[in-house]
């Protein structure tokens, strides 16, 4: 078990308050009959082994999860350690919300994708004018 909640009926989501996109992926997740879990990564620091665990969920390393262009110099010299302590002083370069659940983890670039999270309510409404 990680340091996450693994409960099916949660939806997590790791953003950055301060990014309109993620603010707007977190809009979309707030419509969800599901419970969320926000983590606003400009209030509270995640620790390595979250950070670790969502890359882990997302298939995905550190500098994967780091937009580069906020960044000073090329990413790929800096080791995890140092894409962890970038994350925590510049939340800014987090490149998109990360949304997961048990099953499921995306980093969210385009707040619409947040959708595929929330499940479809379209099976209990009758087809019959």
């Amino acid at each position: 078990m990680g340091v996450f909640s693994d409960d099916s009926r949660e939806i997590t989501c790791v953003y950055n308050s301060e990014n309109y996109t993620d603010a707007q992926t977190l809009g979309y997740l707030q419509a969800s009959k599901k419970g969320l879990k926000a983590i606003d990564i400009s209030k509270q620091q995640l620790t390595g082994t979250q950070w670790a665990e969502l890359c882990s969920r997302l298939g995905m390393t550190l500098h994967d999860i780091i937009n580069e262009d906020e960044v000073e110099g090329d990413i790929s010299s800096f080791n995890d350690d140092d894409c962890i302590t970038i994350l925590r002083e510049n939340p800014k370069a987090l490149n998109g919300a990360i949304v997961f659940t048990r099953h499921k983890a995306k980093q969210i670039k385009n707040p619409s994708t947040a959708l595929s999270f929330i499940d479809s309510d379209t099976g209990n409404v009758s087809r019959n004018p």
